[in-house]
Protein backbone atom coordinates (compact mmCIF):
# COMPACT_ATOMS: atom_id res chain seq x y z
CA UNK A 1 0.00 0.00 0.00
CA UNK A 2 1.21 3.43 -0.68
CA UNK A 3 2.07 5.91 1.74
CA UNK A 4 -0.63 8.86 2.55
CA UNK A 5 1.47 11.83 3.15
CA UNK A 6 5.27 12.02 0.74
CA UNK A 7 7.59 14.68 2.78
CA UNK A 8 10.31 16.39 -0.01
CA UNK A 9 12.77 17.93 1.34
CA UNK A 10 15.11 19.90 -0.84
CA UNK A 11 18.76 20.57 0.65
CA UNK A 12 22.04 22.18 -0.10
CA UNK A 13 24.65 22.17 2.69
CA UNK A 14 22.10 21.96 5.01
CA UNK A 15 23.54 19.29 6.79
CA UNK A 16 23.50 21.07 10.31
CA UNK A 17 20.11 21.44 10.29
CA UNK A 18 18.83 18.62 8.62
CA UNK A 19 17.97 16.21 11.86
CA UNK A 20 15.93 18.58 13.44
CA UNK A 21 13.84 18.92 10.53
CA UNK A 22 13.76 15.22 10.21
CA UNK A 23 13.02 14.90 14.38
CA UNK A 24 10.25 16.91 13.40
CA UNK A 25 8.69 14.39 11.03
CA UNK A 26 9.51 11.83 13.35
CA UNK A 27 7.38 13.41 16.15
CA UNK A 28 4.41 13.78 13.69
CA UNK A 29 1.10 12.36 14.86
CA UNK A 30 0.19 11.03 11.73
CA UNK A 31 1.39 7.47 12.66
CA UNK A 32 4.93 7.16 10.21
CA UNK A 33 3.73 4.35 8.32
CA UNK A 34 1.46 6.27 6.05
CA UNK A 35 4.44 8.56 5.53
CA UNK A 36 7.11 8.76 2.52
CA UNK A 37 9.95 10.64 3.16
CA UNK A 38 12.39 12.29 0.73
CA UNK A 39 15.65 13.74 0.97
CA UNK A 40 16.48 15.06 -2.36
CA UNK A 41 20.44 16.88 -2.09
CA UNK A 42 21.74 19.24 -4.65
CA UNK A 43 25.21 18.30 -4.04
CA UNK A 44 26.10 19.75 -0.70
CA UNK A 45 29.68 20.08 0.55
CA UNK A 46 29.10 19.81 3.87
CA UNK A 47 27.83 16.52 5.94
CA UNK A 48 24.23 16.40 4.36
CA UNK A 49 24.44 12.72 3.15
CA UNK A 50 26.21 11.28 5.95
CA UNK A 51 23.41 12.65 8.23
CA UNK A 52 21.02 11.35 5.73
CA UNK A 53 22.42 7.88 5.30
CA UNK A 54 22.49 8.03 9.02
CA UNK A 55 18.57 8.26 8.92
CA UNK A 56 18.30 6.02 5.75
CA UNK A 57 19.73 3.16 8.01
CA UNK A 58 17.13 3.20 10.61
CA UNK A 59 14.66 5.57 9.87
CA UNK A 60 11.11 4.76 11.13
CA UNK A 61 8.75 5.93 7.98
CA UNK A 62 7.18 3.92 5.28
CA UNK A 63 9.82 4.72 3.38
CA UNK A 64 13.00 7.20 3.29
CA UNK A 65 14.90 7.96 0.01
CA UNK A 66 17.74 10.25 -0.60
CA UNK A 67 18.30 11.38 -3.93
CA UNK A 68 21.84 12.68 -4.68
CA UNK A 69 21.77 15.62 -7.84
CA UNK A 70 24.60 17.26 -9.80
CA UNK A 71 24.29 21.05 -8.59
CA UNK A 72 21.32 22.63 -9.95
CA UNK A 73 21.53 25.73 -7.54
CA UNK A 74 17.58 26.55 -7.58
CA UNK A 75 14.67 24.58 -5.00
CA UNK A 76 12.46 24.27 -7.18
CA UNK A 77 13.81 21.82 -9.96
CA UNK A 78 15.21 20.15 -6.77
CA UNK A 79 11.87 19.99 -5.39
CA UNK A 80 10.75 18.64 -8.56
CA UNK A 81 13.05 15.89 -8.52
CA UNK A 82 11.68 14.68 -5.44
CA UNK A 83 8.27 15.04 -6.37
CA UNK A 84 8.57 12.81 -9.80
CA UNK A 85 9.47 9.85 -7.21
CA UNK A 86 6.91 10.43 -4.32
CA UNK A 87 4.31 7.60 -4.37
CA UNK A 88 1.39 9.89 -1.69
CA UNK A 89 -1.45 11.22 -2.96
CA UNK A 90 -0.78 13.93 -0.60
CA UNK A 91 2.96 16.16 -1.05
CA UNK A 92 4.60 18.69 1.01
CA UNK A 93 7.77 20.19 0.46
CA UNK A 94 10.22 21.15 3.60
CA UNK A 95 13.15 22.97 3.33
CA UNK A 96 15.54 21.74 5.64
CA UNK A 97 15.77 24.58 8.08
CA UNK A 98 12.23 24.23 8.98
CA UNK A 99 9.90 22.17 11.36
CA UNK A 100 6.92 21.06 11.57
CA UNK A 101 4.90 20.95 14.71
CA UNK A 102 4.11 17.66 15.80
CA UNK A 103 0.21 17.85 14.59
CA UNK A 104 1.06 19.77 11.65
CA UNK A 105 0.30 16.58 9.18
CA UNK A 106 -2.51 15.26 10.73
CA UNK A 107 -4.30 18.95 10.85
CA UNK A 108 -3.85 19.15 7.17
CA UNK A 109 -4.70 15.92 6.09
CA UNK A 110 -7.80 16.68 8.19
CA UNK A 111 -8.35 19.96 6.71
CA UNK A 112 -8.40 18.34 2.79
CA UNK A 113 -10.86 15.83 4.16
CA UNK A 114 -13.14 17.87 5.45
CA UNK A 115 -12.55 20.47 2.57
CA UNK A 116 -13.28 17.80 -0.87
CA UNK A 117 -13.00 20.80 -2.93
CA UNK A 118 -9.93 21.88 -1.87
CA UNK A 119 -6.82 21.16 -3.60
CA UNK A 120 -4.15 22.54 -1.09
CA UNK A 121 -4.17 23.24 3.00
CA UNK A 122 -1.95 26.03 3.86
CA UNK A 123 -1.09 26.81 8.07
CA UNK A 124 -0.41 29.54 10.18
CA UNK A 125 3.24 29.79 11.09
CA UNK A 126 5.95 30.80 12.90
CA UNK A 127 8.64 33.08 11.65
CA UNK A 128 11.81 32.95 12.99
CA UNK A 129 14.62 35.81 12.40
CA UNK A 130 17.62 35.05 14.69
CA UNK A 131 16.00 35.93 18.34
CA UNK A 132 13.05 37.28 17.30
CA UNK A 133 9.51 34.84 16.52
CA UNK A 134 6.17 36.30 15.03
CA UNK A 135 3.07 34.41 14.70
CA UNK A 136 1.91 34.68 10.82
CA UNK A 137 -1.78 34.47 10.68
CA UNK A 138 -2.69 33.62 6.32
CA UNK A 139 -5.25 34.82 4.80
CA UNK A 140 -8.65 32.24 3.91
CA UNK A 141 -8.15 31.62 0.38
CA UNK A 142 -8.83 35.38 -1.69
CA UNK A 143 -8.74 35.16 -4.94
CA UNK A 144 -7.70 39.40 -4.46
CA UNK A 145 -4.71 38.09 -2.71
CA UNK A 146 -2.72 35.78 -4.59
CA UNK A 147 -1.97 38.16 -7.78
CA UNK A 148 -0.60 40.85 -5.63
CA UNK A 149 1.46 38.55 -2.40
CA UNK A 150 2.05 35.24 -1.61
CA UNK A 151 -0.13 34.58 1.59
CA UNK A 152 1.28 30.43 2.31
CA UNK A 153 4.13 29.13 3.26
CA UNK A 154 6.10 26.61 1.02
CA UNK A 155 5.40 24.06 3.40
CA UNK A 156 1.54 23.13 2.70
CA UNK A 157 0.03 20.09 2.01
CA UNK A 158 -1.63 19.57 -1.51
CA UNK A 159 -3.07 16.73 -3.86
CA UNK A 160 -1.37 15.02 -6.26
CA UNK A 161 -3.63 16.84 -8.44
CA UNK A 162 -1.65 20.05 -7.90
CA UNK A 163 1.65 18.93 -9.09
CA UNK A 164 -0.13 16.93 -12.09
CA UNK A 165 -1.84 20.19 -13.55
CA UNK A 166 0.79 22.79 -12.69
CA UNK A 167 3.71 20.81 -13.70
CA UNK A 168 5.59 21.45 -10.99
CA UNK A 169 8.02 24.58 -9.54
CA UNK A 170 9.96 26.30 -11.80
CA UNK A 171 13.30 27.96 -12.42
CA UNK A 172 12.05 30.82 -14.01
CA UNK A 173 11.58 33.21 -10.92
CA UNK A 174 13.06 33.25 -7.77
CA UNK A 175 9.42 33.32 -6.60
CA UNK A 176 9.02 29.44 -7.29
CA UNK A 177 6.70 29.26 -4.26
CA UNK A 178 4.56 32.09 -5.59
CA UNK A 179 4.47 31.02 -8.89
CA UNK A 180 3.12 27.54 -8.05
CA UNK A 181 0.20 28.31 -6.00
CA UNK A 182 -0.36 30.36 -8.59
CA UNK A 183 -0.66 28.14 -11.53
CA UNK A 184 -2.58 26.02 -9.17
CA UNK A 185 -5.06 28.86 -8.28
CA UNK A 186 -5.43 29.56 -12.63
CA UNK A 187 -6.05 25.57 -12.87
CA UNK A 188 -8.93 26.28 -10.71
CA UNK A 189 -7.59 24.76 -7.66
CA UNK A 190 -8.67 26.41 -4.01
CA UNK A 191 -6.95 26.30 -0.50
CA UNK A 192 -7.79 25.90 2.65
CA UNK A 193 -6.25 27.07 5.89
CA UNK A 194 -5.63 25.81 8.65
CA UNK A 195 -5.68 28.00 11.21
CA UNK A 196 -2.91 26.96 13.77
CA UNK A 197 0.87 27.59 13.79
CA UNK A 198 1.89 24.66 12.51
CA UNK A 199 5.49 25.36 10.96
CA UNK A 200 8.11 27.41 12.50
CA UNK A 201 9.96 28.88 8.92
CA UNK A 202 13.52 30.52 9.39
CA UNK A 203 14.45 33.56 7.63
CA UNK A 204 18.48 33.62 7.75
CA UNK A 205 20.61 35.86 6.02
CA UNK A 206 22.44 33.10 3.94
CA UNK A 207 18.89 31.88 2.82
CA UNK A 208 17.82 31.16 -0.54
CA UNK A 209 15.29 33.86 -0.08
CA UNK A 210 17.75 36.74 0.07
CA UNK A 211 19.13 36.39 -3.48
CA UNK A 212 15.22 36.35 -4.67
CA UNK A 213 14.48 38.86 -2.21
CA UNK A 214 17.52 41.26 -4.37
CA UNK A 215 16.00 39.89 -7.62
CA UNK A 216 12.43 40.78 -6.74
CA UNK A 217 11.18 43.12 -9.77
CA UNK A 218 12.15 40.41 -12.64
CA UNK A 219 10.71 37.35 -10.48
CA UNK A 220 7.67 39.03 -9.80
CA UNK A 221 7.48 39.86 -13.59
CA UNK A 222 8.08 36.51 -14.32
CA UNK A 223 5.63 34.92 -12.58
CA UNK A 224 3.03 37.24 -14.00
CA UNK A 225 4.90 36.17 -17.44
CA UNK A 226 4.74 32.47 -17.06
CA UNK A 227 0.62 32.74 -16.10
CA UNK A 228 -0.50 36.01 -18.03
CA UNK A 229 -4.39 35.18 -17.79
CA UNK A 230 -3.96 35.12 -14.29
CA UNK A 231 -3.64 39.16 -14.25
CA UNK A 232 -5.38 42.22 -15.17
CA UNK A 233 -4.17 43.26 -18.93
CA UNK A 234 -2.20 46.17 -16.42
CA UNK A 235 -0.17 43.85 -14.90
CA UNK A 236 0.34 42.68 -18.17
CA UNK A 237 2.22 45.64 -19.25
CA UNK A 238 3.88 46.21 -16.02
CA UNK A 239 5.41 43.05 -16.28
CA UNK A 240 6.78 43.46 -20.21
CA UNK A 241 8.02 47.16 -18.60
CA UNK A 242 10.36 45.24 -15.93
CA UNK A 243 11.23 42.30 -17.82
CA UNK A 244 12.56 45.11 -20.69
CA UNK A 245 14.16 46.68 -17.83
CA UNK A 246 12.53 50.06 -18.74
CA UNK A 247 13.56 52.23 -15.82
CA UNK A 248 10.80 54.49 -15.78
CA UNK A 249 8.64 51.41 -14.75
CA UNK A 250 8.72 51.36 -10.59
CA UNK A 251 8.81 47.71 -9.40
CA UNK A 252 6.52 48.86 -6.21
CA UNK A 253 7.33 47.30 -2.87
CA UNK A 254 9.09 43.82 -1.81
CA UNK A 255 6.72 40.80 -2.32
CA UNK A 256 4.18 42.57 -4.02
CA UNK A 257 2.70 42.80 -7.57
CA UNK A 258 1.25 46.00 -8.34
CA UNK A 259 -3.01 46.01 -8.83
CA UNK A 260 -4.25 47.44 -11.54
CA UNK A 261 -6.29 50.35 -9.86
CA UNK A 262 -2.21 51.23 -8.41
CA UNK A 263 -0.69 50.95 -12.23
CA UNK A 264 -3.90 53.13 -13.65
CA UNK A 265 -3.12 55.42 -10.74
CA UNK A 266 0.71 55.41 -11.40
CA UNK A 267 -0.30 56.22 -15.75
CA UNK A 268 -2.32 58.99 -14.17
CA UNK A 269 0.31 60.70 -12.28
CA UNK A 270 2.79 60.65 -14.92
CA UNK A 271 -0.13 62.27 -17.11
CA UNK A 272 -0.43 64.86 -15.13
CA UNK A 273 2.85 65.25 -14.86
CA UNK A 274 4.41 65.20 -18.39
CA UNK A 275 1.34 65.52 -20.41
CA UNK A 276 -0.50 63.23 -22.79
CA UNK A 277 2.27 62.12 -24.74
CA UNK A 278 3.05 60.15 -20.74
CA UNK A 279 0.25 57.40 -22.14
CA UNK A 280 2.11 56.43 -25.20
CA UNK A 281 4.59 54.79 -22.83
CA UNK A 282 1.87 52.51 -20.85
CA UNK A 283 -0.51 52.14 -24.64
CA UNK A 284 3.12 50.63 -26.07
CA UNK A 285 3.33 47.86 -23.70
CA UNK A 286 2.07 44.49 -24.88
CA UNK A 287 -1.16 44.00 -22.76
CA UNK A 288 -2.06 47.29 -21.77
CA UNK A 289 -5.22 48.50 -22.52
CA UNK A 290 -5.35 50.67 -26.01
CA UNK A 291 -7.59 53.14 -25.03
CA UNK A 292 -7.36 55.61 -21.75
CA UNK A 293 -9.60 53.80 -18.96
CA UNK A 294 -10.27 50.68 -21.00
CA UNK A 295 -9.26 47.93 -18.92
CA UNK A 296 -10.79 43.96 -18.23
CA UNK A 297 -12.98 44.44 -15.27
CA UNK A 298 -13.41 40.07 -15.57
CA UNK A 299 -9.30 40.92 -14.73
CA UNK A 300 -9.02 43.46 -11.98
CA UNK A 301 -7.79 40.59 -9.73
CA UNK A 302 -6.83 38.32 -12.69
CA UNK A 303 -9.15 35.40 -11.81
CA UNK A 304 -12.15 34.56 -14.21
CA UNK A 305 -14.23 32.20 -11.72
Amino acid sequence: MSPQVSIVIPNHDYGRYLDACLDSLAAQTLPVQRMEVIVVDDASGDDSLERAARWQACHPWKAFTVVPLSRVGRPGPVRNAGLRRAQAALMLCLDPDDTLAPEALVRMVEALDNAPHAHVASSDYFEHRGEHIRRVNIPDDDSNVLPTQNPCHSASLFRREVWEATGGYTAATAYEDWDFWVRAASCGMRRVRVPYPLVHYRLRDDGFWVGASADDAKAKAAIVRRTPAFFAPEVRGWAVAILRGETWMPAFPRGVIPTAEALRAFRDDCMARLGPQADSLFTALPGWPRKTGESSRSGETGQSG
